[in-house]
């Protein structure tokens, strides 16, 4: 098993069947990659429906895991517990890839090795117009062994495929925002290079106005939060083997952030 991908659900509607329709034409084998849906929160209707799609589609390859346990994180952890894959690739239930998204990421991890992940462009869409809001422009084939060049990537979990050795036993922590930030910040000790895919692929991501990520929070969360994740960058700063600038660059990335969902 090559890859697993993980994808966290909680109460999923339409854009669930693009996200796994979109899994379902990929260019490599089945029995090359599983995927994992944990669903969290509310159980039904979504657990029989999405245990429907998969018997009626026959995706021998498909997992559904559930967990009363709300967060996207506790999902994706209890992914990662499962996975069997020797890749990880998380993928949001509300987006979906292109036909030839896993060959390339795979092809990627083959020709340069497991100590280093590999990324593709992505492109983030208005649910509701289909409008294309904003691509993402890395050369295809680009390499390099300073994450500093390419340190976008790290503010999200997706976009992506992660050797498991690279992970080890780090997880997500229970935050509503900015937990994959810190999450890839944690793993990039271990990542000696970052490379893009090859060839032409992309990583569609579903821009919803009313989805958790832009819902308007109370000030006291926000500052809360934004301190909190404050102190796990601490931490990690004074840890040996990090990069301090890039550490140094998060917790500006972070003030950055915390102004911006002030003002929103």
């Amino acid at each position: 098993m090559k890859i697993s991908v993980i994808i966290p659900t909680y109460k999923p509607d339409y854009y669930i069947w693009e996200c796994l329709n979109s899994l379902k034409k990929q260019t490599v084998s089945q029995d090359s990659f599983e995927v994992l849906i944990i669903l969290n929160g509310d159980k039904e209707p979504y657990y029989s429906q999405i245990s429907n799609w998969i018997n009626k589609d026959e995706m021998k390859n498909i997992k559904l895991l559930y967990s009363e346990k709300k967060g996207v994180s506790n999902a994706r952890n209890l992914g990662l517990y499962t996975a069997f894959g020797e890749n990880i690739c998380f993928i949001d239930d509300d987006d979906y890839i292109d036909d030839n998204y896993l060959e390339e990421l795979a092809k990627g991890i083959e020709k340069y090795g497991k100590n280093g992940i590999v990324v593709t462009n992505y492109i983030n869409f208005d649910e509701k117009t289909k409008e294309k809001l904003f691509e993402t422009k890395y050369q295809n084939g680009f390499y390099t062994e300073n994450i500093l060049e390419i340190r976008k990537v790290f503010s999200m979990g997706c976009v992506k495929l992660i050797p498991k050795n690279i992970i080890r036993e780090i997880r997500f922590k229970n935050y509503s925002n900015g937990e994959d930030a810190l999450f890839m910040l944690e793993i990039s000790k271990d990542i000696k290079y970052v490379s893009v895919i090859e060839k032409n692929t992309f990583y569609y991501r579903r821009v919803r106005k009313n989805s958790a990520n832009y819902r308007k929070k109370k000030v006291s969360y926000i500052l809360r939060n934004s301190l909190n994740l404050l102190n796990e960058y601490i931490k990690l700063f004074l840890k040996k083997g990090y990069n301090k600038k890039f550490i140094f660059i998060r917790i500006l990335a972070l003030f950055k952030g915390t102004i911006f969902q002030l003002k929103s």
